[in-house]
């Protein structure tokens, strides 16, 4: 059955498939995603219950189309997966999501994002409520954003070809790679309310130019995109990793979980961690203990002590102070756990360490 989209204009006069073309494969399940324009942006509201509700806005810079619901598209499967002639940005604004990427499920908080290649099949899931932008970039456009292999004016600018992102696209530009199965997953190091003073005004920007554009408006789409590669690529921002599809799902999961350790300062429960992966606590603990032969609250301490000794040698703060920053509502408990870890006593162990200091000096 042929996929087809019911859209509604708001603007310009590319059609739906003036834009995308779907083509079957041999498989069923399978189809290919034909980008018909160097660039456009999709925002997709999921709601799981009411799959009437679900929509999809489409922006190019010539076209606003607008898909009401989710009936609106026809002859594509829950789980049909699909690869592309573009690179894909899908960035999660809301909710979490789940995509199935060769065959296997990863997870996407709020905030969260990944970049696709063309080859890799993949698909969405819409089991949970979430809102997600689709960005599209051609291979072309990208040649342009890395101002076609030619040196920047700036020397600083040359840095930022080392960014992750740059060093991808590369790689997946290159012939040898036109069969790589790869991806990028990013997870924030920051918080809700800085993502959205970084990333999401960087797509209501790329909106904004896209409804509303002025001269230069093309430039403006390869300087916002930029800003968007240097943020998702800044490890103090955004951690990266690079994602093949013999990649296990299982070490990407406790790398997760070791970023929110570091993050809480392992002040978190399980139950809590569940909640923010959207995985069993149980699960979550089996991991822990395959890849550090600890229990979940065991390597949790590991980071909480860590910080508790960084603050006892590098800050005036009180244990008292330092136990109420981690959270600890008895410091008779702090001062236990403290002790059977580092053998001494906070006090001690500050005592201890400038002593040294001292005799160094």
């Amino acid at each position: 059955m042929k996929i087809t989209v019911n859209a509604i204009q708001l603007a310009g006069n590319q059609k739906y498939e003036d834009i995308i073309a779907f083509h079957r494969s041999e498989r069923s399940d399978v189809f290919y995603q034909e980008s018909l324009v160097p660039f456009f942006l999709m925002l997709m509201n999921v709601n799981a219950a009411h799959p009437e509700k679900t929509s999809f806005s489409l922006f190019t810079p010539e076209t606003q189309l607008l898909v009401p619901s989710a009936s609106g598209i026809r002859g594509r499967g829950v789980n049909t997966q699909h690869q592309h002639n573009c690179f894909e940005f899908t960035y999660v604004l809301e909710g979490s999501m789940y995509q199935i990427v060769e065959g296997k499920r990863y997870f996407y908080p709020t905030g969260s994002c990944c970049l696709m290649n063309r080859n890799t099949l993949h698909t969405e899931e819409l089991s949970s409520d979430y809102t997600c932008i689709f960005l599209s970039v051609s291979p072309n456009f990208v040649r342009k954003l890395m101002n076609e292999g030619k040196p920047l004016l700036f020397p600083g600018e040359q840095e930022l070809y080392q960014n992750l992102i740059f060093d991808f696209f590369q790689q997946n530009l290159e012939e040898t790679e036109r069969d790589a199965k790869d991806f990028l997953d990013f997870v924030p190091r920051i918080d809700q309310t800085e993502q959205i003073a970084l990333v999401h005004q960087i797509f209501e920007d790329l909106l904004h130019t896209l409804v509303a554009p002025g001269y230069g408006a093309s430039f403006r789409l390869l300087e916002l995109l930029s800003r968007l590669i240097g943020v998702l690529g800044d490890p103090k921002l955004y951690s990266g990793e690079h994602v093949t599809a013999q990649s296990n799902v299982e070490s990407l999961l406790f790398a997760r979980i070791d970023r929110i350790l570091s993050e809480r300062r392992g002040r978190i429960t399980n139950a809590e961690l569940a909640g923010l992966l959207n995985y069993n606590g149980s699960y979550l603990g089996r991991i822990v203990k395959k890849y550090t032969g600890k229990s979940l609250f065991d390597y949790s301490m590991t980071f909480t002590l860590e910080y508790a000794c960084d603050q006892l040698l590098h800050s005036s703060k009180t244990t008292a102070e330092i136990a109420a920053e981690l959270h600890f509502s008895n410091l008779t408990h702090f001062y236990k756990l403290f002790r059977e870890r580092c053998g001494v006593t906070p006090k001690e162990y500050r005592k201890a360490h400038s002593d040294s200091k001292k005799g160094l000096s």
